[in-house]
């Protein structure tokens, strides 16, 4: 048991992602309802997308029988150009940059040429109107995105404020003020910013990751419990790991008991996760429980990486069981 806990001085916590970037899809989607001056749906619009710095950039979509329409777009760092025409409607054109792996709703009248004419627009194409604050949230949240790519966390953090200041229900601009308030070990301010996330979207698996490690950094164990069951089940590779890390913080102060019922739910979140058999078998030798312990010191063994620094204590504690 002496050697057992002496080795457990070596583990080190894994890592869930909190401090990864955040940015590796930049994919968005823009989507509502046309309808004209009397409320009814207008079909078959077409709709142009163009992006102003790619030339060669050209996507067409069209509204549906109920005047519904959906644009996905795959690289949201950049603005693009709307145009939505049909014959016998006034055309619409604005230049919109929505939020990276937004899923945003835009609804829009679209009026007749004769009720256009009657308002005097004539037929002319629509002159863009005022951004709304949810727009100037989602111009702030890409260029807090940008300034991420780029390195800048403390200017990704002051756009990531001011985007969820502008619009209070833009759930991935809270997440992501979470994200960068932990990289710069604002704790608190981490814990706050993941609450606000997680209570316009509970199942936020970046937030909910956030929540875990600043609320155990701050000491709040039942805040970081509760994040933690949910991550799990959303992202259950995630949540694998943070039950993971604690167990090890659980078997660095000693309290086997409760190490081994985190490594076993960690293992069942993920029994991929080799590292996991590699700690139960250190909890089972600490239990004197050589069989078990040996059952999945071999399972670490087989699906270690061959330049794990664990391997070679784990091969040397099973010439020992046998």
């Amino acid at each position: 048991m002496n050697r057992a806990r002496r080795l457990a001085v070596g583990v080190i916590l894994a890592t869930i992602g909190a401090g990864s970037s955040a940015w590796a899809l930049n994919q968005a989607r823009l989507y509502g309802t046309i309808t004209d001056e009397n409320g009814k749906p207008v079909t078959d619009v077409k709709i142009e997308v163009l992006c102003p710095s790619v030339p060669s950039f050209h996507l067409n979509g069209s509204s549906d029988s109920q005047g519904e329409w959906a644009i996905t777009i795959i690289d949201a760092t950049r603005p693009y150009n709307y145009k939505f025409s049909k014959e016998g409607y006034q055309t619409q054109q604005q230049d919109l940059k929505i939020g990276i792996g937004a899923n945003q709703r835009k609804d829009f009248q679209m009026l007749s040429e004769a009720e256009a004419r009657k308002r005097g627009g004539g037929t002319a194409e629509q002159v863009p109107q005022e951004l709304t604050p949810q727009e100037k949230a989602v111009i702030a949240f890409n260029e807090g995105a940008e300034a991420s790519q780029m390195g800048d966390t403390a200017t990704a953090t002051q756009k990531m404020i001011e985007a969820s200041t502008l619009d209070p229900t833009l759930t991935v601009a809270f997440s992501a003020l979470a994200n960068f308030l932990h990289l710069s070990k604002d704790e608190a301010g981490a814990a706050a910013a993941a609450e606000k996330a997680l209570a316009l979207d509970p199942r936020d698996a970046r937030a909910l990751r956030v929540a875990v490690e600043a609320n155990t950094a701050l000491g709040n164990k039942e805040k970081a419990k509760a994040a933690s069951a949910v991550l799990a089940e959303v992202d259950p590779k995630s949540g694998a790991i943070d039950l993971f890390n604690q167990g090890v913080r659980e078997y660095n102060a000693g309290t086997m008991p409760a190490a081994l019922k985190l490594f076993e739910q960690s293992l069942a979140a993920d029994p991929t996760y080799a590292k996991t058999h590699y700690m139960l078998g250190m909890c089972y030798i600490s239990q004197g429980e050589n069989a078990k312990a040996k059952e999945h010191l071999q399972s670490f063994v087989a699906a270690a990486a061959a330049d794990d620094p664990d391997l070679a204590t784990a091969k040397e504690m099973l010439s020992y069981l046998k």
